[in-house]
């Protein structure tokens, strides 16, 4: 292997497989790693652990852990300009890199509410956040969460095990309205009902009130005030993309790949919540998947490009599997039928709720509620775009079983479920499309 340098923006799922896979195939290889935070990688996912006080160590890799991969690490330092061959950082100091991965993630959604500075109000999307919640702890009572997306889901639970009150403002009609359909959302609605939680939907927030330096209540757009000593802003996320402009990469609600991840300037790749990628099930859509297990798969591709080993993604699958006050929910592909032939298949009973979507003879969509057991077997057929009628006995309208899924010797596996939508050829990647 030659020793080409390498430089990871970033310091989180994507970087951290992606550097594991370089390591795999390359001990050499000068590698930097840049962080805008002066922590060593931590779980996001167990952020609210933290504020809820039953986690402190969200560490996600022992402490010699750069050590042992060989990795130069740089924390507290921001990356701001991407060159021809080097990473310029805050401070004016550049890295040369012969390939370079960005990496870089995703902030919350800020919106523009009056009042939204006040202390006490905060989004939870890193470890600044979280302590920055857990201060105002103290002697709070009521909370108000805006929003009604995964992370409300995420945040409800921690909030309540600490003794609040919480309220949660939906602009929509229902919760999770992008990942669950009408009565998958209302079962979990109903169970945040039975713990407590008031949701309130059509409902915006106008304005933030506080007093004597810390909030104090939310005033809807009805004119109803909601009393609050902590907010929660859990509006969703937006790719960070700032370097990537800032270096004339192309960039669209993330930043364009192709199916080998790399991005519209050779050498350079990018994966992770910042990365908009090749949908997996619609052809010529891309996408940006915001999962961790997807991140977790884009890192693993661009590690091996970036040592040029021209392996392809499949493409991004939107996946969510997550429990919250004892209710498990899963949203996998298309949680709607694609087009008119399309067949959906529902059960649903004593609080467990289970929704297929097929198209051409392939699952391409799931929503679980209740029981998540199928998450893995359906993710695997949809990722393997694997056609129903090539399992013998197989009845999609029962629990689908990994041991199911074992295929007869000789049968051929299809193609990337990306055929689904737009055709069966296979979908061509451009970084700039």
């Amino acid at each position: 292997m030659s020793l080409r340098r390498i430089v990871i923006v970033g310091n989180s799922a994507a970087s951290l497989a992606a550097l594991e896979t370089i390591r795999r195939h390359d001990g050499n290889c000068p590698i930097t790693l840049v962080s805008d935070e002066r922590i060593p990688a931590y779980s996001r996912v167990m952020l609210p652990y933290l504020v809820s006080g039953e986690r402190r160590d969200l560490s996600l890799r022992p402490p010699d852990y750069y050590q042992r991969m060989g990795a130069r690490t740089l924390l507290g330092r921001r990356a701001v300009r991407v060159e021809a061959d080097a990473v310029v950082l805050d401070d004016g100091v550049g890295l040369p890199f012969d390939r370079l991965l960005v990496a870089t993630g995703s902030r919350a959604a800020i919106p523009d509410i009056e009042g939204v500075d006040t202390p006490g109000v905060s989004p939870l999307k890193n470890m600044a956040d979280a302590l920055r919640i857990r201060e105002h702890l103290p002697g709070a009572r009521h909370a108000v969460i805006i929003g009604g997306g995964l992370i409300c889901l995420l945040v409800v639970r921690a909030l309540l095990k600490t003794g609040l009150s919480v309220s949660i403002a939906v602009s929509s009609g229902r919760l999770l309205s992008r990942m669950l359909d009408e009565e998958a959302s209302a079962l979990v609605r109903h169970r945040l009902a039975e713990a407590g939680v008031r949701v309130l939907t059509h409902t915006d927030a106008a304005r933030i009130a506080g007093s004597n330096g810390r909030v104090r209540s939310v005033v809807t757009a009805a004119g109803e005030e909601l009393p609050a000593d902590v907010v929660i802003l859990a509006k969703g996320i937006r790719a960070n993309t700032d370097l990537a402009r800032a270096g004339g990469l192309a960039t669209g609600r993330g930043i364009l790949v192709d199916q080998y991840l790399c991005t519209s300037r050779p050498g350079v790749f990018a994966a992770g919540d910042c990365a908009e990628a090749p949908d997996l099930l619609v052809r010529g859509k891309k996408t940006i998947s915001a999962t961790w297990f997807e991140a977790v798969a884009q890192g693993e591709t661009a590690g091996a490009n970036l040592l040029d080993m021209s392996r392809p993604t499949s493409g991004a699958l939107k996946m969510n599997v997550m429990e919250s006050l004892g209710i498990a929910v899963a949203s996998i592909g298309m949680t709607q039928a694609p087009d008119v032939e399309a067949q959906v298949l529902v059960r649903s009973r004593g609080g467990v709720y289970r929704k297929l979507v097929i198209s051409r003879d392939r699952i391409v969509g799931a929503v679980l509620v209740g029981d998540v057991s199928e998450a893995g077997p359906i993710a695997m057929l949809i990722r393997r775009g694997l056609k129903l009628s090539e399992f013998k006995r197989f009845d999609p309208s029962r629990p689908i079983r990994y041991a199911a899924l074992a295929l007869p010797w000789g049968v051929r596996v299809g193609g990337p479920a990306a055929a689904l939508v737009g055709g069966d050829s296979p979908r061509p990647g451009s970084a700039t499309a």
